[in-house]
């Protein structure tokens, strides 16, 4: 792991994480010359395939993204509102095919759409559950993968026996049979414990999810 700290923007820095993976730390807006630290060998610009912007970034100023020319995945964060997009941005993103990992609903998501980029949803809550008799809490999500398929994760978090110990598990399941693309919000709470109902069909996310499964199923009778 290598760290970069920005010569112009003292919030700014960037963590090296290997394996193409970096980390884009920094608050408010960054600019273009944001971007020059105070290592004077820039190769791991270069380096870099994976860009996570933390949630703490709410503008990319032009030039910034640029200086990654081999990025082919960008992960958003919700707090994004503005990437400012250049000829050079363009050209960088489409020669790329870069995928784009965001929140449904978010600027990341409209980003993706307005210039035809690939677009891999984040990971969507559908509901959490205390069960305070067996001191157990179990949370509920809907994953999405980058080969285009979907399953369920149930996390289970139980404090153990004796004090200070904690014990869990994670479940992998498919998405349950009877799930349609085109479905209304309440048929798709109701393929899941009734303990969920309430926060699955007020999810803004599963709504959306939704209604882009169901294009997408129209598209493809097309």
């Amino acid at each position: 792991m290598a760290v970069y700290c920005s010569q112009n923007h003292e919030d700014v820095y960037f963590i090296e994480c290997g394996m193409g993976e970096l980390l884009f730390q920094g608050t408010g807006s960054i600019r273009s010359e944001d971007t020059a630290t105070w290592n004077p060998d820039e190769t791991w610009k270069g380096a870099a395939t994976a860009v996570t912007v933390c949630d703490r970034i709410t503008e990319i100023g032009a030039g910034v993204l640029e200086q990654f020319p081999n990025v082919k995945k960008l992960n958003l964060p919700k707090p994004l509102t503005c990437i400012v997009m250049t000829d050079a941005l363009k050209t960088l993103l489409h020669g790329n095919d870069v995928l784009v990992h965001a929140a449904y609903g978010s600027y990341g998501d409209a980003f993706a759409q307005e210039y035809g980029l690939r677009f891999l949803p984040e990971n969507i809550e559908l509901g959490w559950y205390r069960d305070e008799q067996h001191d157990e809490s179990t949370k509920l999500v809907l994953r999405f993968h980058e080969d285009g398929t979907m399953d369920i994760l149930i996390d289970i978090f139980t404090t153990g026996i004796s004090a200070g110990a904690s014990g869990g598990a994670s479940l992998d399941r498919p998405m349950p049979e009877e799930y349609r693309p085109g479905c209304t919000v309440e048929a798709f709470a109701d393929m899941f414990p009734a303990r969920y109902y309430k926060q699955i069909v007020n999810n803004p996310e599963v709504k959306l999810f939704l209604a882009r499964e169901a294009e997408r199923a129209e598209q493809k009778k097309e």
